[in-house]
């Protein structure tokens, strides 16, 4: 008798010492007292020894715990849609983002609230381990947050995270192929009933009729000899890299959709893609360092020194892209435990998701983000600084002020194409941070099909880039014509007299550009860079 005196008391005074640690406390006086000893208060069991019961006060006290969902009582399973008894113990591991947690329990971590969860439309219930790659595969583990997390191995990303209301755990009856009954532990859960393959149909439509406008922006510059000055170099090579990039991720999500993908195909593509959109960014980034050069008074230069100067750009856009990517692809294969500071791409499928995201993709990009507006800032202050030095040669006829307006015009387009570009990413963010944002996502596929029509029209719809199309277009037709008047003309100044008289122009003058005019007779004025 003394003995279990003892024990009383220690388990009062275990209890006590609990409900002191206890930042708040939950009165449950009102629950039901059951005839183990528990308490079921607000469908919700505290067992016994789990809550203190002052007998003078009737009042009984428990320190809160996440709530979990059991689809039915204590003591019954799931069979079908029905509760029945079963003998099996409910108990379940606990995991942390990667593993499981070593001697952590389901019941001494969390209460389990006796309620199935409501799945309101267009949400319905589903059985967990249906969705894995074969029925009843072990797809799913509750975590020390009391989420549920899903395997999902044929959707982007292959994996979801469900909240306690949208989900119940529980032991389920199944007859196996010989027509015995067992049972096993598993989750009911409420997904959406919608195909998501419609979404990627969609997503990779507008990429490729962004792809298609991107790719008409480059033909024009590469056709027009008067476009291949470093501003037309530089922006082809954005324009090519982010057309790679916007190709191979419309090629992933087409073959998503037909489910015709390994998950190797998946991680090379995810690797490709990752490079050429780092890729853009950084030649967006030489894009402002040029436009700042430029107005540095360091921009005039021959063709040989351009060659040079793109050939420097193009060691920096493309290499530190690639040194990104090899170090992204080393931790990969690098054999570490999963830690969230790695890619974790096999874990994630196809592309990057989650924190790796913001870290390797977006992590990157903001650091060239904040470099841009250093420079736009930069140079919008050199050119009032110009403006007052020169504001005596004010007159259009001023070769000096032409430059200049030409070079506010190249950093007004910078500027409108890195305000696209920005907008699309910041929506990127956006969707990635709130993955459940349907109206996000809908806002970024709608605008990544405005990303290739909005770069056509910037900087291809002008109507000097018209003129030059069509004065490309006549020399064409009267080219026979000028080769007879060459021929004729015996007493004409060579060719290269005048490349040699060309390259002693000033630097002020050296600089190529092709932009709208405010004018609109104003003739077209071709310099070199």
């Amino acid at each position: 008798m003394s003995k279990i005196l003892v024990i009383i008391i220690s388990l009062i005074a275990v209890t006590r010492a609990v409900l002191k640690e206890c930042k708040e406390k939950i009165d449950i006086s009102d629950g039901q007292y059951l005839p183990n000893g528990d308490i079921e208060f607000d469908g919700v069991i505290y067992e016994n020894g789990d809550y203190f019961y002052n007998k003078s006060a009737k009042t009984a006290f428990a320190c809160p715990k996440l709530v979990v969902r059991k689809c039915c009582p204590f003591g019954y399973g799931r069979d079908g849609s029905y509760c029945v008894n079963v003998t099996d113990d409910f108990d379940m591991a606990v995991w942390d983002d990667y593993r499981v947690i070593k001697g952590a329990k389901g019941r001494e971590m969390f209460r389990f609230k006796m309620q199935k969860m409501n799945c309101t439309p267009p949400y319905v219930s589903v059985m967990v381990s249906m969705l894995g790659e074969t029925d009843w595969s072990d797809n799913w583990h509750l975590k020390s947050d009391g989420k549920l997390f899903v395997e999902l191995p044929t959707s982007i990303p292959p994996w979801t995270v469900l909240s306690p209301d949208k989900y119940c755990i529980d032991t389920f009856l199944y007859e196996d192929e010989d027509g015995n009954t067992k049972s096993r532990l598993d989750a009911l859960a409420c997904f959406e009933d919608e195909n998501p393959e419609d979404n990627f149909i969609v997503r990779s439509s507008c990429m490729l009729i962004s792809c298609v406008f991107i790719i008409a922006t480059v033909a024009v510059y590469a056709w027009l000899p008067e476009l291949r000055n470093m501003h037309g170099r530089v922006l082809m090579a954005y324009l090519l890299c982010l057309f790679c990039g916007f190709i191979c991720m419309a090629s992933l999500q087409i073959m998503l959709t037909v489910d015709n993908i390994t998950p190797n195909t998946c991680l090379v593509l995810t690797i490709i893609i990752y490079y050429f959109l780092e890729s853009a960014f950084f030649w967006l980034n030489v894009m402002s360092f040029d436009i700042w050069w430029t107005f540095s008074g360091k921009g005039g230069m021959g063709m040989s020194k351009v060659s040079k100067r793109f050939c420097i750009y193009s060691l920096y856009a493309f290499g530190v892209p690639t040194i990104l990517t090899i170090i992204l692809t080393s931790l990969e294969f690098s054999g570490l435990q999963p830690h969230p500071l790695l890619p974790l791409l096999r874990y994630q499928g196809c592309f990057i998701h989650g924190r790796s995201k913001l870290l390797y993709l977006y992590g990157p990009m903001f650091i060239l983000f904040v470099a841009n507006i250093v420079f736009f800032v930069m140079t919008a202050m050199k050119i009032a600084d110009i403006k007052q030095q020169t504001a005596v040669l004010n007159s259009k006829e001023s070769a000096m002020h032409d430059h200049h307006r030409k070079d506010k015009q190249r950093l007004l387009l910078y500027v409108k194409l890195f305000t696209v570009m920005g907008i699309n990413w910041i929506l990127e963010v956006i969707s990635a941070l709130y993955p459940g944002a349907d109206f996000f996502w809908m806002f970024t596929d709608a605008y990544n099909l405005l990303i290739g029509v909005t770069i056509f029209i910037i900087f291809v719809c002008k109507r000097k880039i018209f003129q030059l199309i069509k004065k490309r277009t006549k020399g064409k037709h009267s080219r026979s014509d000028v080769i007879g008047q060459e021929f004729s003309y015996r007493t004409t100044i060579p060719i290269r007299m005048y490349k040699n008289n060309q390259t002693q122009k000033s630097s002020m003058e050296t600089i190529k550009t092709v932009f709208d005019d405010d004018n609109a007779t104003d003739e077209i004025k071709n310099t070199k860079l």
